[in-house]
């Protein structure tokens, strides 16, 4: 598993200003099965944020809620319940204890929604310690974004 979450983190690196959806569409093209290409995109970022962060006092949530097909939104549901989010924070922790750029791990962190929601925050003047996440939504039900997009994105 390290090698597909190693892949996907390069794609996330080679085209940084790439939509989630044509990030999807590029690791559907590499082989990946497609729900879990759209569950590396929506856990890699997010796990990236949290260890860049981990030191900064930052809270987060350990349960997260999805949107489903018909647009409600679905009970809390534990992070640690879902066996790729802790194959893909190991990945994470491990790329920087093995001294990978703090630049390398902000390319990804980057495009997490609570990345931006904590940068927000903390240009406002709010301390980081004293902020307390609350439960992300996942944008794409538990079977991926609608299957109507194409492997090339289109």
């Amino acid at each position: 598993m390290n090698q597909v979450i190693a892949e996907a983190v390069a794609v996330f690196r080679e085209f940084p200003k790439e939509s989630d959806v044509e990030i999807l569409s590029r690791l559907v093209e590499m082989g990946c099965e497609r729900v879990m290409a759209a569950r590396l995109v929506e856990f890699i970022p997010m796990a990236y944020c949290r260890v860049l962060l981990a030191d900064s006092g930052v809270t987060f949530s350990d349960s997260f809620r999805r949107k489903l097909s018909d647009g409600s939104l679905s009970a809390n549901r534990l992070l640690e319940e879902e066996p790729l989010w802790a194959e893909v924070l190991s990945f994470a922790k491990e790329e920087r204890r093995a001294g990978v750029s703090g630049e390398a791990l902000l390319v990804v962190a980057a495009r997490s929604a609570e990345f931006d929601a904590v940068n927000q925050l903390a240009n406002r003047g709010s301390r980081l310690e004293h902020l307390v996440m609350t439960p992300i939504i996942f944008q794409w039900p538990d079977d991926g974004p609608a299957s109507e997009i194409s492997p090339k994105g289109v």
